[in-house]
């Protein structure tokens, strides 16, 4: 829906380089500058200039840079509307991170599509920050998230409250029982790879007390929640995990709460969605629909 020159636009403010830019829409070089030529003259500006050999963007170009991004994002969004209003059983796109809980989340979802008013769901399992790009560009309709991840840029609804806690094998759990934080750090710390939400949260409740990752005797990562489980199910390790997540393996008695006296987190989870999205008015009955079985399954 957009003039193609804009795409060539936009991935030179990227690469800054006429060349690359070239070879990664598989252009000429002088197709490049004939597509900024364009753009110039038919906005009456200049929208680069070179300083010391280096290509920079002008005042004007920094501003159709913004816009022009905005206006891709929203011709993405008409073109995903457009092909699902075609569909027979338009489908509803939630996307939540892995460490709320896999296992959960699916049963829910299935229940939902079962008896719930909305009989279609994809479901998206990805780190909170991809799932809010994709929500950003249309590409999801909901995404549940941790409430210290609200994006001001869209609305939200509250779902609920979920445990954040530490455990461990029930047999290593009963050595710590209503013990102090510093009491686990002769252990080793099961840990998400950098970057994700659950990682950043953990950090943020240990800093709050003054406590690091670097407090434990060890560190163990892996980029896989059920990973985790089964380290710390092994005597690996402690694991922070959200209760949701290990809920499986504490009713199979795998897994065990430590009570620490001095660590107990109510973490907040919200709904995120876009205003402009034209199902909107579906979601407060999801919602609802939603925390009804997440409470029935916690």
């Amino acid at each position: 829906m957009l003039d193609f020159r804009i795409a060539t636009f936009l991935t030179l403010c990227e690469t800054r380089s006429y060349t690359q830019t070239a070879k990664m829409l598989n252009i000429t070089q002088p197709s490049v500058t004939q597509h900024i030529k364009h753009l110039q003259k038919k906005y009456h500006c200049v929208l680069f200039h070179y300083e010391s050999k280096t290509l920079h963007l002008t005042q004007e170009g920094e501003y159709l840079q913004a816009h022009a991004k905005a206006m891709t994002r929203m011709s993405a969004k008409i073109i995903s509307d457009l092909q699902r209003m075609g569909e027979a059983d338009e489908a509803l796109r939630l996307g939540f991170p892995g460490e709320i809980g896999e296992i959960v989340m699916t049963r829910i979802v299935t229940e939902l599509m079962q008896t719930g008013s909305v009989r279609k769901i994809d479901f998206v399992i990805e780190n909170t920050s991809e799932l809010l790009k994709m929500l950003e560009n249309s590409e999801l309709d909901v995404v549940l998230t941790d409430a210290r991840f609200l994006d001001k840029h869209f609305q939200n609804a509250s779902m609920g409250e979920v445990t954040f806690a530490a455990y461990a094998a029930p047999e290593l759990a009963a050595e710590y029982d209503q013990c102090a934080l510093e009491m686990l750090f002769e252990n080793a710390l099961l840990l998400q790879n950098p970057g994700t939400s659950a990682r950043e949260i953990l950090e943020c409740c240990l800093a709050e007390r003054e406590a690091f990752p670097e407090s434990f005797a060890d560190k163990m990562t892996a980029g896989s929640d059920i990973c985790l489980q089964e380290l710390a199910m092994a005597q690996m390790g402690i694991l922070f995990a959200y209760a949701s997540s290990v809920r499986e393996a504490v009713t199979e008695n795998r897994l065990q709460q430590i009570a620490v006296s001095d660590f107990s987190e109510q973490r907040s989870l919200v709904f995120q969605y876009r205003e402009n999205n034209r199902e909107k008015q579906k979601f407060p009955t999801f919602f609802e629909e939603f925390k009804q079985a997440w409470n029935r399954m916690l």
